[in-house]
């Protein structure tokens, strides 16, 4: 994958399954580059029923988590300010924390994945939201643990 183990023990580690989470309301702390992979550290993730290491049968919340998006390309990528009420364009340097995805979906494509997003920043005084379309060759998802029921298998 690249030259820095990623995995940092995580226990449950899986190829491409970004579909088989739910982030929606969940808190990305961290969206970085790392060599040749963007990285998602997620405060926690949703991992519905279907996901391979779910055997639970319901949706489960996961604990710290992580999404990795390897040979990223970001075809769009954009950041609402507050203050100047403009967009501003995100590239592969650029690092974005503590805020929330309200939408994400994945798609496959010719060469991978395309993956869009959408979040905002909660209290964020400078940072309003952010929006980005990546295209990436396969990705990897980790956690160390299924622990509550999901909120929606609940209603």
């Amino acid at each position: 994958m690249s030259e820095h183990d990623l995995s940092d023990g995580f226990r449950y580690i899986s190829e491409n399954t970004v579909g088989c989470l739910s982030l929606h309301d969940c808190i990305c702390t961290r969206l970085h580059r790392e060599d040749r992979a963007l990285v998602f550290e997620m405060e926690w993730m949703e991992v519905l029923p279907f996901h391979p290491d779910n055997h639970t049968g319901q949706a489960r919340q996961s604990g710290k988590g992580r999404i990795v998006l390897l040979d990223p390309i970001i075809l769009n990528g954009t950041l609402r300010k507050w203050s100047t009420a403009n967009t501003v364009p995100l590239d592969d340097s650029d690092e974005a924390r503590d805020f929330e995805i309200l939408d994400l979906e994945e798609k496959p494509s010719a060469n991978g994945f395309e993956l869009s997003l959408y979040g905002v920043f909660d209290g964020d005084p400078e940072k309003d939201s952010v929006e980005m379309k990546i295209a990436y060759s396969s990705s990897q998802v980790m956690f160390n643990e299924l622990g509550e029921v999901s909120w929606f298998e609940l209603q």
